[in-house]
């Protein structure tokens, strides 16, 4: 049996007919709405015909448990036969989801309100899902009954375990300093309204903070209230200070503080009327008078597993922002009226840039006409960045036998997030990564010392079966086009492919002008070297070549002792788009793992086998991320170079198509996009549409210009029309503008 519970503000559906004749009878076809519930999407499989009574029993289990979990008083069983492609006999499934229903509604140990969805039938519903953590959580259940007394777990598609605790190195900075105060006002509220809370941990997620807590089920329409108070206690005042451990009476608090050993500060704040305290994971975190906070806004409410892990209690998080005045919070507020306004879902779907599916299926974008004109132009940019460079273009198969991920170590990485495949006599999988087979690639051909540097380029698409409430349009995807690049190189090769990845990065963001306000992270290793792959020797040569080119290259970079991978250090490149919000985009990496598990090897001087280092580069990463980040960076609004509309040409009137038709061809001729508006509409509404499409530039031929055989031309960038632009004039600027990638 598979599973998809789904925690929900509501659920709405409606059968619409039937998919098999022995489908159960209904009394109405009304559409059915049922609010705040847990939606639990079934699908019952021919292996659970083998033991009815145990997956029954299971299935319960399970279904408790979750609604348990999240907290939900409302259960809807929901036959959904997509989950699975081994599906039972309909009737079987059929009988198993009304005992489900019956045993669950008649069960005196819970005060569950049970609803089903019919069985049987094509349906047509929405669910409106809650998106917290636990909103969406999918589970397999066997039919294999108890052995020795011992209940065997049902079989979660991921293992989770804690994770701990750390301090934080970096001093925050003033304005992160009353962000973080406002959780302390939130802390002392909380505490104030809601006598069982219980407060946990505290920190920042991305421009906001949070505060996690247990004791209390709240509602976005408790926010109000609890502004309040926390207003009056700000009006108030008081200091934030340094406390004692002993002052913790919090369970979560106490945990906190045992991972962080010695270096665990406790902050206090209060008087007889209000208090709290915190056990933040940063240096000097909180203002020294509450006062300091002249704004605060909540903005949003969730859940999450303490320390990560499932296994362990679901707490309640806040997410909030504190500033130094209104002015400072009304500038944030519009920033994310901005962001709403970029989103590339948005504009994705004005332009037709790309459409979703749920025939096709979640996470599985489908790039229309439109939409691979920036990607075609971004790769064959990506390309033309490499060809001089000694790169060459190698080309891989979408899946792969089961012994070549197992080989590379990414089975165990990836473990149930790949993408099965089951052959006549072999088992596949589609690739979560190119790297085993670039290594494959180098393992067919015998290289000597005088071959070296190899280098090979491929942009092709990967597939990680990511969680489906973690997916957004183009951002969180599963199939996953990288730019992707493996160098075989030696030891002594490695700073100066390095730095020619580098320049390529750099030139690449200064060309998208993405490269003004950038950092790039250099990840070695921490001081525990035991859990690095690789000599000490070659991993010292290799962290000093990494900082040795940022240095030569001026990059603003920050060593990050603890951040290299286990296989080799590595450059992180961190750009800010139009909104200040920060990306991991470009990567370097050196790779001492995968030469080591392929047993890859080139002959030296000597006549004997060397082993080779393995550079992984990407310059965009994930080129359906990259684009959802280049639509909100630009608002839609592109340069000429990447615009799917160049040029949109516009007539009065029908006897103006014909020098209109002449324009058009001279420009398609040099491989411009244009698009041609000859409708009988009135120009003013043409413009506008026009306007909308973001075309690049406009150009309206009325008698004037079909009489002087020149041209009236709108730029988008400037918004101002010029009369009188000869065709020659403006093909030229056209050109000039295309080619050199002009912003």
């Amino acid at each position: 049996m598979k599973i998809l519970a789904i925690h929900a503000d509501y659920v709405e559906f409606q059968a619409k007919k039937k998919a098999f004749k022995g489908a159960e009878d209904l009394k109405s076809k009304d559409s059915v709405r049922v609010e705040e519930c847990l939606v639990v999407f079934t699908a019952v499989e021919k292996e659970d015909e083998q033991n009815e009574k145990v997956i029954l029993d299971k299935y319960l289990v399970e279904v408790k448990s979750i609604a348990k979990q999240v907290g939900a008083d409302r259960v809807v069983l929901y036959p959904y036969a997509h989950l699975s492609s081994s599906l039972s006999a309909p009737l079987f499934g059929q009988k198993l989801m009304q005992k489900a229903e019956k045993e669950l509604a008649s069960d005196s140990s819970n005060s569950l309100e049970v609803s089903r969805a019919p069985f049987g039938w094509y349906k047509a519903f929405t669910v409106a899902n809650k998106g917290h953590p636990l909103s969406e959580l999918s589970r397999s259940i066997n039919c294999e009954e108890e052995v020795s007394g011992e209940k065997k777990k049902t079989n979660l598609k991921k293992e989770f375990s804690d994770e701990k605790f750390f301090f934080e190195e970096d001093e925050l900075d003033p304005l992160q300093k009353v962000n973080l105060s406002s959780v302390m006002l939130l802390a002392a509220g909380l505490k104030k309204l809601y006598s069982n809370v219980e407060i946990a941990d505290c920190g920042f997620y991305q421009d906001q903070c949070y505060l996690d807590f247990s004791g209390v089920k709240l509602q976005q329409n408790n926010f109000s209230k609890i502004s309040k108070l926390m207003r009056k206690i700000l009006r108030t005042g008081g200091k934030i200070s340094k406390g004692e451990t002993s002052e913790l009476s919090s369970s979560w608090q106490k945990d906190i503080a045992n991972d962080l050993g010695k270096k665990a500060v406790v902050y206090s704040f209060g008087s007889e009327e209000v208090s709290a305290c915190l056990v933040p994971r940063y240096s000097s975190p909180f203002v020294s008078e509450v006062s300091e906070i002249g704004a605060f806004e909540l903005v949003g409410l969730g859940s999450v597993y303490w320390k990560g892990n499932q296994e362990n209690e679901q707490l309640m998080r806040i997410r909030l922002v504190g500033f130094e005045s209104e002015k400072e919070l009304e500038v944030w507020k519009q920033k994310l009226e901005d962001a709403k306004n970029r989103s590339h879902i948005k504009i994705g779907k004005e332009q037709g840039l790309f459409v979703q599916s749920e025939l096709v299926g979640s996470g599985l974008p489908l790039i229309a006409p439109k939409g691979m004109v920036i990607r075609t132009e971004i790769t064959n940019f990506l390309w033309e960045l490499h060809k001089g460079k000694g790169y060459k273009r190698v080309w891989t198969p979408h899946i792969a036998k089961n012994e070549l991920y197992k080989t590379s170590g990414h089975w165990d990485k990836f473990g149930d997030e790949l993408f099965k495949v089951k052959g006549k006599s072999e088992d596949f999988i589609m690739k979560p990564m190119n790297c085993p087979h670039h290594m494959q690639i180098f393992d067919g051909f015998d290289f000597s010392y005088r071959d070296m540097p190899i280098r090979y380029f491929e942009p092709a698409t990967i597939y990680r079966d990511e969680k489906k409430g973690q997916l957004h349009g183009l951002s969180r995807v599963r199939s996953i086009t990288q730019d992707d690049g493996h160098l075989f190189c030696r030891v002594s090769q490695i700073k100066e492919e390095v730095k020619t990845v580098v320049k390529i990065i750099q030139k690449f963001y200064e060309t998208i002008g993405m490269s003004k306000d950038y950092w790039v992270s250099l990840s070695v290793r921490g001081e525990d070297k035991s859990k690095y792959l690789g000599e000490e020797k070659v991993w010292k040569l290799a962290e000093n070549y990494l900082e040795e080119v940022a240095r030569e290259n001026k990059l603003p970079f920050k060593r990050m002792p603890g951040e290299a991978a286990f296989y080799g250090p590595k450059l992180d490149f961190m750009f800010k788009d139009a909104l200040g919000r920060e990306w991991q985009l470009g990567t370097v990496q050196c790779d001492f793992n995968l030469p080591e598990r392929f047993d890859l090897s080139y002959v030296n001087e000597k006549g004997e086998k060397e082993r080779p280092v393995v550079i992984h580069r990407a310059v965009s990463g994930s080129l359906e991320r990259f684009m959802s980040v280049l639509i909100e960076h630009f608002a839609g609004k592109y340069p000429l170079w990447i615009n799917p509309i160049q040029v949109k040409v516009l007539t009065v009137a029908d006897r103006h198509n014909e020098f209109a038709d002449k324009v058009v061809g001279r420009l398609s001729e040099l491989d411009f996009r244009v698009e041609k508006d000859y409708r009988q509409e009135t120009i003013p509404k043409k413009i506008r549409e026009a306007q909308l499409s973001q075309a690049s530039y406009i150009l309206t031929i009325g008698d004037k210009e079909v009489e002087s055989g020149k041209l009236a031309v709108r730029d988008r960038n400037t918004g101002k029309t010029e009369f009188g632009i000869e065709v020659d004039a403006f093909v030229s600027k056209l050109v000039l503008e295309r080619d050199q990638k002009k912003l």
